[in-house]
């Protein structure tokens, strides 16, 4: 009977989202149908402030920024931050430094937003099971057996997880929005996540991340500590909700709402003055949001305005050293223009001149900068 229920659901839901061109559309069918995990808040619905200028060298920074993050980080993946320490200021690629997951699921989403002229959900999940994943997470890995092996449609293929893959690759979400911002950003944010995770933390921290990222790509400073703390909490403690149970997986006890758990303990290090490095042996920088968040988030209110010094902390002092690289260089890229990146991590990219032959960013990338630098 339950799965004769799922049938019904997932063949009338099907009819109804191919009519959608939008992902407002999108947004509503799902929260109707009791398939998205968030609150429906006044948020979602709101329009982000407009963008006086819109200056290629920050769209061209945030999105090789996220590369330049991820290239760094990959081979330091996995490494227990205190023997990375030894290491900073990692300020080179290695030999065998290569782009991962995060590059590819970033490229593949400004591929699907041209061809589409949106980010259409049901081309995005197709797109996402046509090429080898490098790197690839536990949670793509069940996405891409229930979406590509088990025929489940995508809205019901994604899994319960609040792995950081959520946030690699949000730097695409903004770029339709830049001329013409709308709701629409927010529901981009939602819908693009769910379709891999179906999880409460992981669709509020993206619109949460969403919202910081468009507002420092309008900036021409980094604001202060207490903006990026305060900023993150309020969005994402409307869209999460109050009732919600994340639990630490460090020495530190916690368990409770995502968004106070950042809250508590980015406001305990800014009081004690602590380092990254102290940070991430407190709380974990693992590929788990409640790690991710707390230690991308402080690195960006040490560092925002100096992309080397921000990224030698993503990459040495994360253990998912190639995501918080990902996640710091977009961020850093969208404040501060491709300019602020020195000439020996920007070239080889643009040159494809990587030591490491199978590491080296595809020209299609390149082109699709260029490319929606033209459209939008």
């Amino acid at each position: 009977m339950a799965n004769d229920n799922l049938s019904n659901l997932s063949t009338s839901l099907q009819t109804k989202l191919e009519k959608c061109e939008r992902n407002s559309c999108i947004m509503k069918e799902l929260f109707e149908a009791n398939l998205l995990p968030i609150e429906n808040a006044k948020f979602l619905y709101s329009s982000p402030k407009e963008i006086e200028e819109t200056k290629l060298s920050k769209l061209e920074g945030m999105l090789l920024g996220e590369a330049i993050g991820d290239i760094l980080g990959s081979t330091l993946e996995g490494e227990d931050p205190m023997t990375k320490a030894s290491l900073a200021p990692i300020t080179s690629f290695h030999p065998k430094a290569h782009f991962t997951d995060d590059t590819q699921f970033t490229f593949m989403k400004l591929e699907v937003l041209l061809n589409e002229d949106w980010f259409n959900p049901e081309a995005l999940a197709r797109r996402y099971i046509e090429e080898w994943i490098i790197g690839i997470g536990s949670a793509t890995k069940a996405f891409i057996k229930k979406f590509k092996d088990l025929k489940y449609p995508w809205f019901l293929s994604g899994v319960e997880s609040s792995g950081n893959g959520a946030l690699m690759s949000l730097s695409p979400i903004i770029v339709p929005h830049l001329k013409k911002p709308s709701n629409e950003l927010w529901c981009d944010a939602v819908v693009t996540t769910r379709i891999i995770y179906w999880d409460r933390l992981a669709i509020s921290s993206s619109v949460s991340f969403t919202n910081l990222l468009w507002k420092i790509f309008s900036m021409n400073k980094a604001p202060n500590e207490e903006w990026w703390i305060n900023e993150y909490v309020k969005v994402a403690r409307e869209i999460e909700g109050d009732n919600s149970k994340y639990a630490s997986r460090s020495d530190y006890p916690y368990e409770g709402p995502a968004w106070q758990f950042v809250e508590e303990v980015l406001t305990k290090a800014v009081n004690e003055k602590m380092s990254t490095y102290e940070l991430s042996e407190l709380v974990g920088s693992g590929a788990y949001l409640l790690e991710t968040i707390p230690v991308s988030l402080y690195i960006l209110m040490q560092h925002a305005s100096d992309p080397v010094s921000a990224l030698s902390d993503a990459v040495t002092y994360a253990e998912d050293a190639d995501t918080v690289g990902a996640i710091v260089g977009y961020f850093v890229g969208a404040l501060n223009g491709i300019e602020a990146f020195p000439e020996h991590l920007v070239k080889p990219l643009i040159k494809g001149n990587l030591p490491f032959a199978e590491g080296k960013l595809p020209k299609r990338y390149l082109n699709l900068i260029k490319e929606c630098e033209k459209r939008f």
